[in-house]
């Protein structure tokens, strides 16, 4: 029988690598909504750990016979295959390449997956939200200064955050629905309530529409008793609620502005033809989809998107990094083949978090893979560093599922 490391320290007082790697990840767990610095901290203390130790030798039999890991290991080899023929070696190229480094993070983490009480690196995960969305209200309210006018809480930036937010709002709803303590399920509708609230003081738009299109999955979790009406009702007056807040409108009319001027404007430049300020995504997105029907095999590359997009438009246009979209970027840069293993990885989570969707490390790995999907079509979420984490830790969990531990 497998012994979890609260137990295990409790019967005897020896320091095993299992227990420290144990404790790095719920702290970086804790730490990753409060900035990137904290998780990418952890994460390398974690890869020392699992390297040094042996811990990574001993659990080699999972990286090459579990189905999970597949993905992951030709997401590993991938980009720097890319970099072979990227245009932009020493620039993006390397840079992207070097970010391979983060699944390293989810091997570590499914070495001990098994034999954790990983509902830890969860609690840990929305405590770490809880705190830093207060902070975000103490900024609102003009007790703590903002980080660059952003009610961002201890962090620099919204977007993960945005994201983040929204998964702490799924797995509080979980977490509510199986709570059998009145007290215990207020507690969680407080934590419901303070996510959503953060999220909607963001100016982060990819966050809201994220937030949208996942209320349906948030409502029918909540509810254990619930129809297609009752859960339409509860979303328009989730959505509702969210324009309750002026940054969220300022925010929406900045959009309807922006698409306005698309419509207005000749249709040669018009929805990403040529470079403009307003919405600058569709210019990414068009360039893009150019780049990939004239390289639809292998790409242009790792990194090399943005070479190949600055000469293809006008040389006053901006450099661009990349597309904007976990999709297109896999598409442009590798081709048919970037195209199959982004849907073979994420395929292969959500078909094995969709079967333990009941309980709570099912949900939490289901939750966050939807949400980063979804806000991967505005974002690209691969390649920040925060969610470069998350995804990579999230993956390593599969290896906690039981249909990955069978004897």
């Amino acid at each position: 029988m497998n012994t979890t490391v609260p137990t295990a320290l409790g019967k005897n007082k020896k320091i095993t690598a299992e227990n420290l790697l144990f404790y790095v990840f719920v702290i970086a767990f804790f730490g990753a909504p409060l900035g990137t610095a904290p998780a990418t901290i952890c994460g390398i203390t974690a890869a020392i750990i699992w390297a040094v130790s042996g811990l990574g030798i001993r659990s080699r039999h999972i990286y090459f016979t579990k189905s999970w890991c597949w993905p992951v290991l030709l997401l590993m080899v991938l980009p720097w295959i890319g970099l072979l023929y990227s245009s932009d070696l020493h620039g993006f190229g390397m840079d992207y390449a070097g970010k391979t480094h983060y699944w390293i993070y989810g091997l570590a983490i499914a070495a001990i997956a098994p034999n954790v009480r990983t509902e830890r690196f969860v609690q840990a995960f929305l405590l770490g939200l809880a705190v830093n969305a207060s902070v975000g209200v103490m900024q609102l309210m003009g007790l703590y200064p903002p980080i660059n006018g952003w009610y961002c809480g201890l962090g620099r930036g919204y977007s993960t955050l945005s994201a983040y937010l929204v998964v702490g709002i799924l797995m509080a709803s979980f977490y509510f629905r199986n709570a059998e303590e009145k007290r215990m399920r207020f507690f969680f509708i407080f934590l419901m309530l303070l996510y959503f609230f953060h999220l909607i003081i963001l100016q982060g738009r990819t966050g809201y529409l994220t937030f949208v299109l996942l209320t349906p999955l948030m409502v029918y979790t909540l509810f254990k008793k619930i129809n297609i009406f009752k859960i339409s009702l509860v979303c328009v007056l989730l959505v509702a609620m969210m324009l309750l807040s002026p940054i969220v409108r300022n925010r929406i009319s900045l959009s309807i502005d922006q698409l306005k001027y698309h419509t207005s404007v000749d249709q040669k430049s018009a929805w990403g033809k040529a470079y403009t300020t307003n919405q600058d995504r569709f210019y990414m997105w068009y360039g893009a989809v150019r780049i990939f029907k004239d390289h639809p095999f292998l790409g242009v590359g790792t990194g090399g998107y943005s070479t190949v997009l600055k000469k293809m438009g006008s040389p006053d246009d901006p450099i661009i990094a990349h597309p904007h979209n976990d999709f297109l970027y896999m598409a442009v840069s590798y081709g048919l083949i970037g195209v199959a293993a982004f849907f073979w990885l994420f395929g292969e989570i959500i078909k094995n978090a969709f079967t333990q969707r009941h309980n709570f490390l099912g949900f939490f790995v289901l939750s966050s893979t939807l949400v980063i999907l979804v806000s991967g079509l505005f974002n690209a979420q691969i390649l920040d560093a925060g969610m470069a984490f998350f995804l990579a830790v999230i993956v390593g969990l599969q290896q906690g599922f039981p249909q990955f531990n069978k004897s």
